[in-house]
Protein backbone atom coordinates (compact mmCIF):
# COMPACT_ATOMS: atom_id res chain seq x y z
CA UNK A 1 0.00 0.00 0.00
CA UNK A 2 2.60 2.47 1.33
CA UNK A 3 5.08 1.55 -2.17
CA UNK A 4 1.79 2.32 -4.50
CA UNK A 5 0.77 5.62 -2.43
CA UNK A 6 4.68 6.94 -3.41
CA UNK A 7 4.33 5.83 -6.97
CA UNK A 8 0.94 7.74 -7.55
CA UNK A 9 2.81 10.46 -5.64
CA UNK A 10 6.08 10.72 -8.15
CA UNK A 11 3.27 10.18 -11.17
CA UNK A 12 1.59 12.97 -10.14
CA UNK A 13 5.30 14.84 -9.48
CA UNK A 14 6.42 13.83 -12.96
CA UNK A 15 3.13 14.78 -14.71
CA UNK A 16 3.69 18.11 -12.83
CA UNK A 17 7.06 18.54 -14.37
CA UNK A 18 6.13 17.20 -18.17
CA UNK A 19 2.83 19.93 -18.18
CA UNK A 20 5.54 22.83 -16.85
CA UNK A 21 7.97 21.67 -19.47
CA UNK A 22 5.75 21.97 -22.22
CA UNK A 23 4.10 24.94 -21.28
CA UNK A 24 7.60 26.39 -20.70
CA UNK A 25 8.39 25.35 -24.71
CA UNK A 26 5.06 27.01 -25.33
CA UNK A 27 5.64 30.29 -23.56
CA UNK A 28 9.30 30.13 -25.82
CA UNK A 29 7.83 29.78 -29.19
CA UNK A 30 4.70 32.62 -28.28
CA UNK A 31 7.83 34.61 -27.41
CA UNK A 32 9.42 34.01 -30.51
CA UNK A 33 6.78 34.84 -32.96
CA UNK A 34 5.98 38.12 -30.48
CA UNK A 35 9.60 39.13 -31.09
CA UNK A 36 9.00 38.38 -34.77
CA UNK A 37 5.62 40.24 -35.46
CA UNK A 38 7.59 43.28 -33.48
CA UNK A 39 10.44 43.33 -35.96
CA UNK A 40 8.78 43.14 -38.71
CA UNK A 41 6.07 45.98 -37.42
CA UNK A 42 9.13 48.02 -36.85
CA UNK A 43 9.75 47.16 -40.71
CA UNK A 44 6.45 48.49 -41.54
CA UNK A 45 6.50 51.89 -39.80
CA UNK A 46 10.15 52.69 -41.27
CA UNK A 47 8.58 51.78 -44.69
CA UNK A 48 5.41 54.06 -43.90
CA UNK A 49 7.86 56.56 -42.63
CA UNK A 50 9.56 57.42 -45.41
CA UNK A 51 6.85 56.64 -47.83
CA UNK A 52 4.76 59.97 -45.81
CA UNK A 53 7.95 61.85 -46.20
CA UNK A 54 8.64 61.40 -49.58
CA UNK A 55 4.56 62.01 -50.79
CA UNK A 56 3.79 64.90 -48.70
CA UNK A 57 5.05 68.35 -48.65
CA UNK A 58 2.31 69.89 -46.47
CA UNK A 59 1.65 68.92 -42.95
CA UNK A 60 3.44 65.53 -41.66
CA UNK A 61 0.70 64.96 -39.82
CA UNK A 62 -1.84 64.57 -42.61
CA UNK A 63 -2.27 61.26 -44.45
CA UNK A 64 -3.07 61.12 -48.32
CA UNK A 65 -5.56 58.95 -49.58
CA UNK A 66 -3.14 55.99 -50.86
CA UNK A 67 -2.88 54.92 -47.02
CA UNK A 68 0.56 55.01 -46.35
CA UNK A 69 -0.28 56.25 -43.25
CA UNK A 70 -2.29 53.40 -42.55
CA UNK A 71 -0.05 51.37 -40.42
CA UNK A 72 -0.65 53.73 -37.96
CA UNK A 73 -4.00 52.52 -37.17
CA UNK A 74 -2.98 49.37 -35.94
CA UNK A 75 -0.74 50.46 -33.53
CA UNK A 76 -4.00 51.76 -31.49
CA UNK A 77 -6.15 49.28 -32.76
CA UNK A 78 -6.90 47.15 -30.21
CA UNK A 79 -8.37 44.37 -32.32
CA UNK A 80 -5.27 43.98 -34.52
CA UNK A 81 -4.49 40.63 -35.39
CA UNK A 82 -0.97 41.38 -34.97
CA UNK A 83 -1.41 42.07 -31.68
CA UNK A 84 -4.14 39.89 -30.46
CA UNK A 85 -2.21 37.11 -28.51
CA UNK A 86 0.01 39.60 -26.77
CA UNK A 87 -1.03 38.08 -23.77
CA UNK A 88 -1.26 34.72 -24.42
CA UNK A 89 2.58 34.23 -22.96
CA UNK A 90 1.22 35.46 -19.47
CA UNK A 91 -1.50 33.52 -19.31
CA UNK A 92 0.58 30.26 -20.21
CA UNK A 93 2.70 31.06 -17.60
CA UNK A 94 0.51 31.20 -15.03
CA UNK A 95 -1.29 28.22 -16.25
CA UNK A 96 1.92 26.03 -15.80
CA UNK A 97 1.83 26.64 -12.10
CA UNK A 98 -1.75 26.02 -11.35
CA UNK A 99 -1.67 22.58 -13.34
CA UNK A 100 1.16 21.38 -11.00
CA UNK A 101 -0.59 22.51 -7.66
CA UNK A 102 -3.84 20.66 -8.83
CA UNK A 103 -1.97 17.53 -9.70
CA UNK A 104 -0.19 17.58 -6.42
CA UNK A 105 -2.68 18.38 -4.52
CA UNK A 106 -4.80 15.77 -6.02
CA UNK A 107 -2.11 12.97 -5.17
CA UNK A 108 -1.92 14.29 -1.69
CA UNK A 109 -5.56 14.23 -0.82
CA UNK A 110 -6.25 10.82 -2.28
CA UNK A 111 -2.78 9.95 -0.08
CA UNK A 112 -4.95 11.62 2.95
CA UNK A 113 -8.17 9.38 2.16
CA UNK A 114 -6.66 6.63 1.64
CA UNK A 115 -4.00 6.93 4.80
CA UNK A 116 -6.90 8.69 7.60
CA UNK A 117 -8.27 6.77 10.21
CA UNK A 118 -11.50 4.77 9.24
CA UNK A 119 -14.81 6.45 11.10
CA UNK A 120 -15.31 2.64 12.49
CA UNK A 121 -12.35 2.71 14.48
CA UNK A 122 -12.22 5.91 15.32
CA UNK A 123 -16.16 5.82 17.02
CA UNK A 124 -15.14 2.67 18.10
CA UNK A 125 -12.64 4.22 20.72
CA UNK A 126 -15.25 5.97 22.19
CA UNK A 127 -17.66 3.71 22.42
CA UNK A 128 -15.43 0.42 22.90
CA UNK A 129 -16.45 -3.06 22.85
CA UNK A 130 -17.17 -5.48 25.84
CA UNK A 131 -15.62 -8.57 27.49
CA UNK A 132 -18.66 -10.40 28.73
CA UNK A 133 -17.05 -14.00 29.45
CA UNK A 134 -14.08 -15.37 29.30
CA UNK A 135 -12.35 -18.80 30.13
CA UNK A 136 -9.62 -21.26 28.93
CA UNK A 137 -8.50 -24.82 29.44
CA UNK A 138 -5.68 -27.03 28.55
CA UNK A 139 -5.43 -29.48 25.79
CA UNK A 140 -1.92 -31.11 25.93
CA UNK A 141 0.36 -28.19 25.52
CA UNK A 142 -2.05 -26.04 23.89
CA UNK A 143 -4.11 -23.45 25.82
CA UNK A 144 -7.47 -22.92 24.64
CA UNK A 145 -8.80 -19.41 25.03
CA UNK A 146 -12.31 -19.06 24.59
CA UNK A 147 -15.41 -16.05 25.34
CA UNK A 148 -17.77 -13.64 24.28
CA UNK A 149 -17.73 -10.34 23.62
CA UNK A 150 -20.35 -7.39 23.34
CA UNK A 151 -20.46 -4.50 20.57
CA UNK A 152 -22.23 -1.64 22.58
CA UNK A 153 -25.59 -0.38 21.84
CA UNK A 154 -23.34 2.86 20.89
CA UNK A 155 -20.62 1.25 18.86
CA UNK A 156 -20.08 0.94 14.92
CA UNK A 157 -20.69 -1.93 12.56
CA UNK A 158 -17.20 -3.63 12.64
CA UNK A 159 -15.74 -6.13 10.27
CA UNK A 160 -13.23 -8.52 10.52
CA UNK A 161 -12.54 -8.59 14.33
CA UNK A 162 -10.32 -10.83 15.57
CA UNK A 163 -9.33 -12.21 19.37
CA UNK A 164 -5.64 -12.36 20.13
CA UNK A 165 -4.32 -13.85 23.09
CA UNK A 166 -0.52 -13.16 24.83
CA UNK A 167 0.67 -15.90 26.53
CA UNK A 168 3.47 -15.22 29.72
CA UNK A 169 5.65 -17.26 32.05
CA UNK A 170 5.06 -16.80 35.66
CA UNK A 171 8.31 -14.37 35.67
CA UNK A 172 6.32 -12.14 32.93
CA UNK A 173 8.36 -13.66 30.12
CA UNK A 174 6.37 -13.40 26.88
CA UNK A 175 5.99 -17.10 25.70
CA UNK A 176 3.50 -16.92 22.45
CA UNK A 177 0.33 -15.75 20.64
CA UNK A 178 -2.97 -16.98 18.78
CA UNK A 179 -5.57 -15.26 16.93
CA UNK A 180 -8.26 -16.07 15.44
CA UNK A 181 -11.56 -14.23 13.87
CA UNK A 182 -14.63 -13.99 16.26
CA UNK A 183 -17.78 -16.88 14.94
CA UNK A 184 -19.32 -13.29 13.68
CA UNK A 185 -17.98 -11.39 10.50
CA UNK A 186 -20.15 -8.46 11.18
CA UNK A 187 -20.43 -7.18 14.43
CA UNK A 188 -23.09 -4.58 14.97
CA UNK A 189 -24.42 -2.48 17.31
CA UNK A 190 -25.39 -4.50 20.72
CA UNK A 191 -24.35 -7.92 18.72
CA UNK A 192 -22.37 -10.53 20.63
CA UNK A 193 -19.99 -13.59 19.23
CA UNK A 194 -18.54 -16.07 20.92
CA UNK A 195 -14.54 -16.74 20.53
CA UNK A 196 -12.10 -19.33 20.42
CA UNK A 197 -8.53 -18.94 20.50
CA UNK A 198 -5.63 -21.89 20.58
CA UNK A 199 -2.20 -21.35 21.27
CA UNK A 200 0.41 -23.89 21.17
CA UNK A 201 3.41 -24.63 23.06
CA UNK A 202 1.67 -23.36 26.32
CA UNK A 203 3.26 -26.08 28.64
CA UNK A 204 4.80 -23.13 30.76
CA UNK A 205 2.24 -20.46 30.47
CA UNK A 206 1.62 -19.08 33.73
CA UNK A 207 -0.84 -16.22 32.47
CA UNK A 208 -2.77 -14.57 29.76
CA UNK A 209 -3.89 -11.58 28.17
CA UNK A 210 -6.94 -10.86 25.61
CA UNK A 211 -7.05 -8.11 23.09
CA UNK A 212 -9.55 -7.48 19.85
CA UNK A 213 -7.99 -6.78 16.68
CA UNK A 214 -9.44 -5.01 13.11
CA UNK A 215 -7.33 -6.10 10.13
CA UNK A 216 -5.32 -2.80 10.80
CA UNK A 217 -5.84 -1.10 14.39
CA UNK A 218 -6.33 -2.15 17.65
CA UNK A 219 -9.91 -2.24 18.91
CA UNK A 220 -10.11 -1.25 22.62
CA UNK A 221 -12.59 -2.86 24.90
CA UNK A 222 -13.81 -2.95 28.34
CA UNK A 223 -14.30 -6.09 30.68
CA UNK A 224 -17.19 -5.78 32.04
CA UNK A 225 -16.69 -9.61 33.67
CA UNK A 226 -17.48 -10.35 37.90
CA UNK A 227 -14.58 -9.27 38.94
CA UNK A 228 -12.78 -7.66 35.93
CA UNK A 229 -9.10 -8.79 35.37
CA UNK A 230 -7.21 -7.69 32.29
CA UNK A 231 -4.86 -10.50 33.14
CA UNK A 232 -6.20 -13.84 33.82
CA UNK A 233 -3.68 -16.87 35.83
CA UNK A 234 -4.11 -20.14 34.34
CA UNK A 235 -5.85 -22.31 36.56
CA UNK A 236 -4.36 -26.03 36.68
CA UNK A 237 -6.60 -27.95 34.66
CA UNK A 238 -6.28 -31.56 34.66
CA UNK A 239 -5.68 -33.36 31.36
Amino acid sequence: MTALLVAVTFGALGLAGALLFYVLRLTRAERDRSDARVAALGEMIEEGSSSGLSGSSGLSGSSDSSGSWGSSVALSDPGSPMFGSADHPRSIGLLAPAIGVVVVGLALTGIYVWNRPATATAAAASAPLELVSLRHERQGDQLIVSGLVRNPLAGPTIARLSAVVFTFDRQGTFVNSGRAQLDVTRLGAGDESPFSISVPQATGVGRYRVSFRTDDSVAPHLDRREPPAATVPVAQVSR
